[in-house]
């Protein structure tokens, strides 16, 4: 007989208290509603953190069956006599796991307890000295409480908004999402999917168990500006004068050209406002600011740049725009043609902090005109793959700060990047979806995004689900990877491809191209590119230029392989009970022939074709997501290795 373990003292009792007094005032019909999801979200996010103790062997762990027909199970060893029984119904390739059953703490006497919340596991971890290694613990328990409160808001929004889309959704005769968005796009002419797409993305990073911290907002900062909450934040222009800036950008088109060309109402009030305190409007720029963000630290720590008029927000205006997945990038409402604007929060979202550092501003659209070059000249990779571009990027610069820290502090504080907005592109008949929406649940359905795609394929081409399923998975395989593998292999130019930064263009329900957003993250081998151009303008402070192969494949592997293929193929895999090689077959055969290709490529060095000896290995490299924060060192890579999908043993083809 086991017994379920008391709540610990780890938990952020005054986050969740304020939680439920938010929802009692403003939500008091999704109270009850919370206190189940709350329920719902401290399972996930416990399923989550143990899965990322196995997979990035944070502790030691003891495998039981693993290889045999009845089921398995791994031990999380607390000491000799006390361990934490994890059973487990299946073992992906990528080490995701299916927990099925109750997880037991069993102590010194075989007395075995039920382990309900994650709160109650980092307590085992703490109370028996294994924690002590890691130094930033008392602050990983912090996040990962606010994360499951977090998460349960978001599950309690999600469950409230698909009532009225499924209400909709029956009047307007639509039997799944995308029949459901395009009779909205029928229905209302600046209708943006891509905004629905990405304000349904619910559970956030997919196996990161701090994917909902919001460590700095409150509830109600939470249900007013997050996307699962439909969040539209009024962005408020902020006049800087133009010593204390420092821009990048192409010909004439300025941060501040951009949104007068496309706000004018912003053009009248930024002049007005100069005028009446008698500035000289010629001597300003403009920073969009996120509403919070000029709430809670704008006005904090520029007080003195505030009052002598070195900053000054345009209060008589506002640009509104709805929330995307990273919560700080945002949409323009009723405009498919407007830039998306990347504001900075000085706030802990997953990770870190969600400013945006003067690196960024610099080498954004620098390296968006690298790319537009890449694209323009090179037909093969720009067949499928192009990206979002940068337009222009501003920061604060600010006047004798008393240390480099606070010099960082308020150049990254106060700062943007405009970024083109992806559906400006489109051609009739396109839709735009991120790709980190395709693997969640349909409102319409409650089948995956992804899944739904794949049934309504079958369907037109009478096949079973299976069959259809592989075939999918290789159509999207061959708009994702060739373009990618080209940038690496090529121009050894390495990007983030992971599914919060990649746009889908989808065109009768089938995958047509890829558009790759956010240029962070990059990695650049500095001989590679420099066959084909040259690139003296970036700022390496955030160490992207390298001269190894190695950190473009880690990358590859990370945001490609585990953080998008692989989180789609885990997914289609659980939904349609099929197996996953299959899925990863078609994966491999579509990389197979995207070397033959490059093969072919003459200006392409034969020692370049190295790279495949990595990308097929019996090993891949995993990045140590919860590990690095543990250790406080999220800024500095951590990976693991993790069996490698792709691995063959057969010879690859070299020039």
């Amino acid at each position: 007989m086991t017994t379920i373990l008391k709540d610990d003292p780890l938990k952020l009792a005054d986050y969740g208290t304020e939680v439920l007094a938010h929802l009692q005032t403003d939500f008091p019909y999704l109270v009850d509603a919370y206190h189940a999801n709350l329920k719902h979200a401290e399972k996930t996010i416990l399923h989550q953190l143990i899965q990322a103790i196995l997979r990035e062997k944070i502790v030691d762990i003891e495998w039981e069956n693993v290889d045999s027909s009845s089921q398995m199970s791994a031990a999380i060893k607390l000491n000799k006599e006390e361990q934490i029984i994890v059973p487990i119904k299946k073992l992906y390739t990528l080490k995701h796991i299916d927990i099925d059953g109750e997880i037991l703490y069993s102590d010194r006497l075989g007395e075995k307890s039920t382990i309900i919340n994650p709160d109650q596991l980092l307590t085992l971890l703490i109370v028996n000295g294994i924690a002590v290694t890691f130094d930033n613990i008392e602050q990983f328990c912090n996040e990962i409480t606010n994360s499951t409160y977090n998460y349960a808001l978001a599950l309690t929004s999600a469950e409230h908004r698909q009532k009225f889309i499924k209400v909709d959704a029956s009047n307007i005769e639509a039997s799944n999402t995308i029949e459901y968005i395009q009779r909205k796009q029928q229905l209302h002419q600046n209708y943006s999917p891509l905004t629905f797409f990405e304000q349904w993305v619910i559970q956030g990073h997919t196996i990161h168990p701090c994917s909902r911290t919001r460590l700095g907002l409150s509830p109600n900062d939470v249900t007013g500006f997050a996307p699962e909450w439909e969040g539209q934040p009024s962005v408020v222009p902020v006049a800087v004068h133009k010593d204390h800036c420092r821009l990048t950008h192409h010909d004439t088109h300025s941060t501040t050209q951009i949104i007068f060309d496309e706000y004018p109402t912003v053009k009248r009030a930024f002049y007005e406002t100069l005028e009446n305190n008698q500035l000289e409007p010629s001597q300003f720029e403009l920073i969009p600011v996120h509403p919070w963000q000029l709430e809670h630290t704008i006005r904090k720590f520029y007080k003195q740049e505030l009052n002598s008029n070195v900053i000054i927000p345009i209060e008589d205006t506002s640009i509104e725009t709805g929330a995307l997945i990273s919560f700080r990038s945002l949409a323009p409402l009723n405009s498919l043609t407007n830039h998306h604007i990347k504001t900075a929060i000085n706030v802990q979202m997953t990770s870190a902090v969600r400013t945006v550092s003067a690196a960024s501003t610099k080498n954004g659209p620098v390296i968006s005109e690298v790319l537009r070059t890449i694209q323009n000249d090179d037909s093969f990779l720009s067949n499928a793959l192009s990206f979002m571009r940068e337009s222009a990027g501003i920061h604060y610069e600010p006047e004798d700060p008393e240390s480099p820290e606070e010099r960082h502090f308020l150049q990254k504080n106060l700062a943007s990047i405009l970024r083109e907005n992806p559906e400006k592109t489109l051609e009739e008949g396109e839709i735009a979806i991120p790709a980190a929406a395709l693997i969640a649940e349909s409102p319409v359905t409650q089948q995956l995004i992804l899944e739904e795609l794949v049934r309504t394929y079958a369907g037109h081409n009478a096949l079973k689900i299976e069959d259809a399923a592989v075939d999918y998975i290789e159509k999207y395989a061959n708009v994702l990877l060739p373009g990618v593998l080209t940038l690496i292999t090529k121009y050894g130019i390495s990007m983030e491809v992971h599914l919060q930064n990649s746009v889908c263009v989808f065109r009768n329900g089938l995958p047509e191209r890829m558009i790759v957003r956010d240029n962070g993250g990059i990695r650049i081998h500095e001989e590679r590119l420099k066959a084909f151009m040259t690139f003296d303008d970036l700022d390496n402070s955030t160490n992207l230029i390298t001269t190894e192969r190695e950190p473009l494949i880690e990358i590859f592997f990370h945001a490609i392989i585990h953080n998008h293929l692989g989180e789609m193929i885990v997914a289609l895999s659980r939904a349609l009970e099929m197996s996953e090689e299959r899925l990863w077959a078609s994966v491999k055969n579509v990389i197979d022939h995207v070397y033959i290709a490059l093969l072919r490529d003459a200006s392409i060095p034969k020692e370049n074709f190295e790279d495949q000896q990595l990308v097929f290995s019996e090993q891949s490299r995993l990045k140590a997501l919860v590990k690095m924060r543990l250790t406080d060192k999220f800024t500095e890579n951590a990976y693991v290795d993790v069996a490698n999908p792709l691995f063959s043993k057969d010879e690859v083809f070299t020039k």
